[in-house]
Order: C-alpha cells, then structure tokens, then sequence
C-alpha cells in the first residue's frame, strides 16, 4: 500500500505502521497499542509542554524531504487510488480506521478551527491551529455528557469553552483548567495527519470533510 512496514526481531512479523497491525507473519492480525502524537512545531510543543526533554541528533540543519514536500510524486511506488478530490499531497487529518473513515483537509480546517460532530456515534471534536498547521480529534464526552465547543480568548490565550458548562479547556491538551470540570480531560482519538494520497489509498471510499 506504498507505506513502509516495521519487522519485529523476534518473530520477524511484518508490521503495518498506517494500520498498527501485524500484516505478515506468526503474529498476523495482533494489533498494537495505539498512543496518540501531536504533530507540531517544536516551538509550540515547548510552550505547552516547557519540562520536555528531547533527543537531538546530528544534523545539517535542513529538512532532507523539503524536495519531496514540494514534489509530485506519490511515495516509493505511487498511487494505488488516485482520487482526485483533493491534490496529492495534501494534508489531511484521517479519523475512522476500523469504520467510518473520515479525512479532514487542514485547507478547510484553516477556513475552520473548530469543528463539533458526531462520528461513529460519538461526540467527537477537531481543533486546528492554523500558526503551526496542528489538528487534533478529541472525544466531546465528559462523565457521560456530551459537550459542543467553541474558540474564546481570555488573558491573551486561546481557549476551547464548552457550552454546556463555561468550563475553559486547553487547545493542545484537552484538560480542563477552570469552571465546573476542572480537572478533566478531553480522551483524544486515534487520529494521523498524512498526505491525502496515502489515506485515500487505505480508504478508497472515506468522506471528505468540508467539500462538496
């Protein structure tokens, strides 16, 4: 599916990283523990997290896939589904793995931040921020209670503020800081920011946010 797999040295599987999943080998059909990530820049990464410690390693200082960012080629071997709704290489959040695929092109999340649905069932929340291009999904259920969001600035910051409440959230972390739920913390969702072509070929029939 023109994505790199991860082997397991014991048992030489062969391990899907799209899917976390074993796709090849004794363990076929194991999946792995899924732990979300954050896609960002470093500099908001430290704001939000200032005690991380980090492993730098040797390097140039250049980014050596700006060329392939830019360029038109697909992965390693292309296209298994091209699908022309969006450009190739956009990018695209991509939630829903086991049903309902669902891919959120950050052009239209930088058109809008917020976005409260329902997906699979669920309440579910899209935040982006359109300075460092980071999208994030959360599940909107607190203690049984299904919340909507908005964006409200307060000293200077951005905050999500659920209207159920009042209570004030963190945008890149989910937790809940001040009012009735302080103290919580938003569950997020298995979610990936990856280039359109590569979702749309696991997916070849997963729905667009925002068009149409």
């Amino acid at each position: 599916m023109n994505a790199l797999v991860m082997f397991d040295r014991e048992t030489r599987t062969l391990w899907s990283q799209f899917l976390s999943r074993a796709v090849q080998g004794d363990l076929v059909g194991t999946e792995l523990e899924t732990i979300p990530l954050t896609l960002t820049t470093w500099e908001k990464w430290k704001e939000v997290h200032p005690d991380t410690v980090a492993l730098r390693k040797g390097s140039r200082g250049g980014d050596p896939y700006t060329g392939y960012y830019g360029g038109r080629s697909a992965g390693v071997i292309g296209e298994s589904n091209r699908d022309g709704r969006l450009p190739t290489k956009e990018l695209v959040l991509g939630l829903g793995f086991d049903s309902g695929p669902l891919a959120f092109p950050h052009s239209q999340l930088r058109l809008q931040q917020l976005v409260n649905i329902t997906h699979a069932g669920n309440a579910t929340l899209i935040y982006f921020d359109p300075a460092t291009d980071t999208a994030l999904a959360f599940g909107a259920e607190v203690g049984g209670r299904e919340l909507s969001f908005r964006l409200v600035e307060k000293n200077g910051r951005e905050w999500l503020q659920d209207d159920q409440t009042g209570t004030l959230w963190v945008p890149f972390t989910g937790q809940a800081v001040d009012g009735e739920l302080a103290g919580s913390a938003l569950e997020r969702l298995h979610a990936v920011n990856v280039f359109w072509f590569a979702w749309s070929d696991f997916y070849p029939g997963t729905e667009i946010w925002g068009l149409g």
